[in-house]
């Protein structure tokens, strides 16, 4: 399961991923288990991001004041929807999270909304208000 879950990218990867730690047990005579597949995979499986969708959240309704259960709610006014589509813009450029990830990490939401957000922010960063708040929490989410 942790190498299904890590290799996500296409099936003959996940293949030589699963060849290779078995060879490697093979070879040495140890039990495969998932501290096994860390260590023998650790060259070739993406590092994880330290950030999370939730810190990500979390950050974000700090930098707007708005509380995290209003964030994840269905409330549409500005007010919200606006933080929330940083949050998912944020959450797409700096973790590994799917679109449906994304959507389940901020209320369940649809895929489709977070990738509206991930597209509509982007094509609204040249605006600077909108490039003010994503760098500030960019710089905050870096740090």
């Amino acid at each position: 399961m942790f190498i299904a879950q890590s290799v996500r990218s296409n099936v003959r990867e996940l293949e030589g991923c699963l060849i290779r730690v078995s060879a490697f047990a093979s070879l040495t005579h140890q039990p495969i288990s998932v501290e096994l597949a860390r260590s023998v995979l650790k060259d070739v499986l993406p590092q994880k991001s330290q950030l999370t969708c939730d810190a990500i959240v979390k950050l974000v309704c700090r930098h707007f004041d708005v509380k995290v259960q209003d964030l994840k709610s269905t409330k549409r006014g500005r007010a919200i929807a606006f933080p929330r589509q940083i949050a998912m813009y944020l959450c797409r450029k700096h973790t590994s999270a799917s679109y449906p990830e994304i959507g389940n990490a901020l209320g369940g939401k649809d895929h489709t909304t977070a990738l509206n957000a991930f597209n509509r922010i982007g094509e609204r960063l040249d605006e600077p208000e909108v490039r003010r708040h994503v760098e500030e929490l960019e710089r905050a989410l870096l740090e």
